[in-house]
């Protein structure tokens, strides 16, 4: 292909893009879905203006690389212990029950039981990419919902390199299949503890020699070969690229340059993510679609409805609530970008047949068309059911009457919880008010008096007798309804002082300039920096 042809191709990426992004934005579809219409628009079945899919496949790969490096950024080592817990659990259950129910039947259809085993491992795992940007724009990765989450897809990663050897395995025939394994196991270990070990010694050293050159494009080739020399040692173990850029990004968030790192690698991830997005469009085969539109759409129906019933139901034997057990598996019910890796290896051992798999693919890639209207349909009905289950709780605390110089505690997660208990240890009273049913139900389990209600209204704030508090305390995950509290808050009552929690440094100027008092960011022991802030702030006021 000459140059003038790839550059047309790019162009015309960029402006179908550019395209059909506006109008999916101007309808509230969403970003994604922009992309995924562009991608179908230009692609083999569409307009077929692209003929290079090779090189956009490769290139956009790289976007959930990024994607998963800047997720790394946001997680350091010491968070991962409280990511994983109970939803480790559930994302290796998930991945076992919805592989061997796939598999029965996969082999009730015809297919022999090796063949079914790899069909069944491939339509277990979600897209990270897609339901990783999805939480990123919507609850965010660090809330209570989003960690569970997130921690599923992690769980899936890793349990990639065991279903590509087995399929490789299962293919050769013979008897290696349980050394394979083995292998690949030593090879994921050996991978990590590399990557974490040898990077935790060489990264700072690195990262301080090219900082202190002062050249901005310098720092931004260490870090983008940073990325890239991660990702390509975790390829080479047999591991998922993304894998090896997340561990980087873990790396990198325990250095005092990830804020500049994460400002730099932003451009790149936008682009090539979107780019990604545009290919799983493009694996939407309309001609083969229409050919088998009753079979493909029982089975997008199937893979969906099936998953998610294995997801909720898992979540909630492990006491996930109930709302978020539902919202939780309509989220990864899709089927994910790593199916097409190992149905392209199920193919070339003869596992399964070419035009079974260009099927199978087709289903995928509709499933994950469809994500970001499941996941906003999801929201919704998280919200409707959450409303539902609050009709039960109790509104009219009669003991709020009586507090004054009593302490506002506005998000009952992790921070707020904090924050309560150590208030509560000082002997301050305090009341505390959050959307989430699950929440209010274990916070007065143990003795706090938390109500249900969203705090960007005034009524809600009044009703919590605001205008006699010592103090507010703003803990919520959500960085913009934070905002929204804090500036309330201040509108209402200019004296009143306000102590918030920040998500990152420039969330923490937005909440100062909005007129809190204090602000903590995240990086620090929150809750109790929150609570000795608000008691050292009271006292002072209570001697003067």
């Amino acid at each position: 292909m000459s140059e003038t042809s790839y550059l047309q191709e790019v162009v015309i990426l960029l402006i179908t893009a550019v395209i059909a992004v506006s109008v999916t934005h101007h309808l509230r579809l969403g970003t994604i879905m922009g992309y995924l219409l562009a991608g179908l628009a230009i692609g083999p079945t569409g307009f077929a203006l692209i003929h290079d899919l090779e090189t956009v496949r490769l290139l956009a790969e790289f976007g959930v690389v990024f994607l998963l490096f800047t997720v790394g950024l946001e997680l350091p080592l010491s968070r991962i212990k409280v990511i994983l817990g109970s939803a480790f659990y559930l994302g290796a259950l998930q991945v076992v029950a919805t592989t061997l129910v796939i598999a029965a039947i996969a082999s009730w259809a015809g297919f022999s039981t090796s063949a079914s085993l790899v069909i069944g491992g491939a339509l277990a795992f979600s897209s990270t990419a897609m339901v990783i940007r999805i939480l990123s724009d919507g609850v965010g990765l660090m809330s209570q919902f989003g960690r569970m989450g997130f921690a599923v897809l992690l769980v899936q990663d890793l349990a990639v390199p065991v279903f590509l050897v087995l399929a490789l395995a299962l293919g050769a025939g013979g008897d290696s299949l349980w050394g394979d394994l083995g292998t690949a196991g030593l090879k994921l270990v050996v991978a990590v503890i590399a990557i974490l070990g040898f990077g935790r010694i060489a990264l700072r050293h690195a990262l301080l020699q090219v900082a202190l050159i002062r050249e901005r494009e310098i720092f931004i080739a260490l870090t983008l070969a940073i990325v890239l020399a991660t990702a390509y040692l975790s390829h080479l173990a047999g591991l998922s690229m993304a894998f090896g850029a997340f561990l980087a990004g873990m790396l990198m968030a325990e250095t005092p340059y990830r804020h500049q790192v994460a400002a730099d690698i932003l451009p790149f991830r936008g682009l090539l993510l979107g780019l990604f997005f545009m290919t799983v469009g493009m694996a939407v085969d309309l001609d083969l679609a229409w050919r088998n539109i009753g079979l493909v759409a029982l089975l997008v129906f199937a893979l969906l409805f099936g998953k998610a019933l294995i997801i909720s139901f898992i979540a909630r034997l492990l006491k996930v609530s109930h709302v978020d057990s539902i919202h939780l598996g309509l989220l990864l019910c899709q089927g994910g970008e790593f199916a097409f890796v190992l149905f392209a290896a199920a193919v070339n051992v003869n596992l399964i047949e070419r035009a079974e798999a260009q099927l199978l693919i087709l289903v995928v890639a509709i499933t994950m068309l469809v994500t970001p209207l499941i996941a906003r349909g999801a929201q919704r009905l998280a919200a409707a059911l959450e409303r539902r289950e609050a009709v039960n709780l109790e509104t009219e605390p009669p003991e709020i009457e009586a507090l004054s110089g009593h302490v506002v505690v506005v998000g009952f997660g992790r921070v707020g919880r904090a924050v309560a208990h150590q208030l509560t240890a000082q002997g301050r009273e305090l009341v505390a008010v959050d959307l989430d049913p699950h929440r209010i139900a274990q916070g007065r389990e143990a003795g706090f008096q938390v109500y249900y209600g969203d705090a960007t209204q005034p009524d809600i704030l009044l009703s919590l007798h605001i205008e006699k508090a010592g103090a507010v305390v703003v803990a919520l995950d959500n960085a913009k309804a934070a905002l929204q509290v804090v500036a309330l808050a201040r509108y209402i009552f200019p004296d009143l002082p306000v102590f918030a929690r920040a998500r990152s440094e420039s969330h923490g100027d937005e909440l100062e300039e909005a007129g809190a008092h204090l602000v903590v960011p995240e990086l620090v022991q929150t809750g109790v920096k929150l609570a000795r802030e608000v008691l050292d702030y009271t006292e002072e006021k209570a001697a003067e």
